[in-house]
């Protein structure tokens, strides 16, 4: 019992007790004296509680479970009746339209023209046109999932394209596993840049091949 208090006396005369002890004005604190140092050691050479080993194999020997998460996460946004996903890490930024200014002889069904955001001269595309989307009709766009129709830049190649969207209803989540085929109802020229359709919140939301969206931006240049 002598040997316990001996050891516990930081709690009593030392740095949490009244700092009676003499070693204080050498040491400055327990933790730099040799008898707590002694005492942390003892703390580990001790003896393990019965059945220790036996509760620690168990736990070791249970198979590994891998536990699913969502690593992947889409912008989501609307056009006409449809809602797509793209890779949130293209997205540069979500701005209120601006007019789009036609190039003589460049512009086309998917390349729109010119926009100023922020100063900066901007690439205008259609989603709408490359994907073969409809205006829709009848179409609730709620306060919450963002009324007001956007312009979505996004980067790549060393270079900004910026689309017009109907609605940005915001981030989706997803794994792997949750990405189903795009079903037959949905139109092939979205079939031929979508990787899937997953759900989030609570809608069929089909996520775009953001390489193969980029690529047909460019080829609408020549």
């Amino acid at each position: 019992m002598e040997k316990e208090t001996n050891q516990a006396c930081w709690n009593k005369t030392g740095i949490r007790g009244n700092r009676a002890c003499p070693e204080l004005a050498k040491h400055i604190h327990c933790r730099n004296c040799p008898r707590y140092e002694s005492a942390g050691r003892n703390l580990f050479d001790r003896e393990p509680p019965e059945a220790y080993l036996e509760e620690a194999t168990k736990i070791i020997a249970e198979p590994y479970k891998k536990e699913e998460v969502r690593k992947k996460t889409c912008l989501v946004f609307r056009l006409g009746s449809e809602w797509l996903g793209l890779p949130v890490g293209i997205f540069v930024e979500l701005t209120r339209p601006r007019p789009i200014r036609r190039v003589p002889h460049r512009s086309n069904q998917v390349f729109l023209g010119l926009a100023s955001i922020h100063g900066d001269i901007q690439l205008c595309f259609s989603m709408d046109a490359l994907l073969g989307v409809q205006p829709a009709e009848n179409v609730k766009a709620t306060p919450a999932a963002g009324v007001l129709k956007r312009f979505c830049v996004i980067s790549a190649n060393n270079r900004k394209w910026t689309f017009p969207a109907d609605e940005v209803y915001g981030l989706g989540g997803y794994a792997e596993h949750e990405i189903q085929p795009a079903p037959v109802t949905v139109a092939k020229t979205i079939q031929k840049y979508a990787t899937g359709i997953v759900v989030v919140n609570s809608r069929q939301t089909g996520l775009l091949d953001d390489e193969l969206i980029i690529a047909a931006f460019e080829r609408s240049l020549s």
